[in-house]
């Protein structure tokens, strides 16, 4: 479960640009390989996947524990293998674009 709190996580937000018609196949595939092979790092705290009403984009909500620990799950033995697996998903399902951003938590408002 995403825990939004300022200055406690890394949070990196993910976005592919996806057609409509494969936009569920696509999350369930892309959110499948994250469980698979990054839910088990240390240092990993949650992934969320959202779908746009419209069908062309799927972004994942990624929080982990630092930078550094996000920065070294690229340097994990079976890293080639993930990312293989990633870019097969990438590929079958024509992503048009990926963007991936780090963001810290700045500020959070609540409701009571």
């Amino acid at each position: 479960m995403p825990t939004i709190k300022e200055n406690q996580f890394l949070t990196v937000l993910i976005e592919f640009a996806v057609d409509p018609s494969p936009q569920q196949a696509f999350l369930d595939a892309i959110a499948d390989i994250v469980e698979q092979h990054f839910k088990s790092y240390a240092g990993f705290v949650s992934a969320n996947f959202h779908a746009s009403e419209d069908g062309q984009r799927v972004v994942n909500y990624a929080q982990w524990q630092s930078k550094q620990v996000w920065r070294d799950s690229f340097q994990a033995s079976n890293r080639n293998e993930v990312q293989t697996a990633i870019d097969k998903v990438i590929s079958r399902y024509g992503v048009k674009t990926l963007k991936v951003e780090p963001f810290g938590v700045m500020r959070v408002i609540e409701n009571a």
